[in-house]
């Protein structure tokens, strides 16, 4: 009888010793999933941290741009207006010139020449 104990006992520390082992193993096995799942997620991050890069790079050069734009546009604005304002200085120059003196008023007075009026109709 102490032979079958000593056997069942044996027989328990062996199953013990294989569920041991087993659970050993599972855990090593989790182990490698996780370093798997760790070294995916960081290869992911390196990817979005690199779109991210570009992203605020064009973002920056559409900014830049934008501004450059703008400096532009009111550039051109600034002149336009001053050539508006030279426009209406000829204008008012003419007018006047037109009002005093006659042979200036009958010269413009005159009809346009139709080739010269294509240059001009819209």
């Amino acid at each position: 009888m102490l032979t079958q104990i000593r056997l069942y006992l044996l027989g328990g520390a062996l199953l013990a010793f294989l569920a041991l082992g087993g659970v050993a193993l599972w855990y090593r096995g989790e182990a490698i999933s996780a370093a798997a799942a760790r070294d995916k997620a960081q290869a992911a991050l390196a990817t979005a941290v690199e779109a991210n890069r570009q992203a605020a790079a064009t973002i920056d050069a559409m900014t830049e741009q934008s501004r450059l734009d703008g400096r532009l546009a009111a550039d051109l604005a600034a002149k336009n207006r001053q050539l508006a304002d030279d426009l209406s200085d000829k204008d008012a120059q003419l007018d006047e010139m037109e009002k005093q003196n006659a042979d200036l008023r009958k010269f413009l007075g005159q009809p346009v020449p139709p080739e010269l009026g294509r240059l001009y109709a819209h």
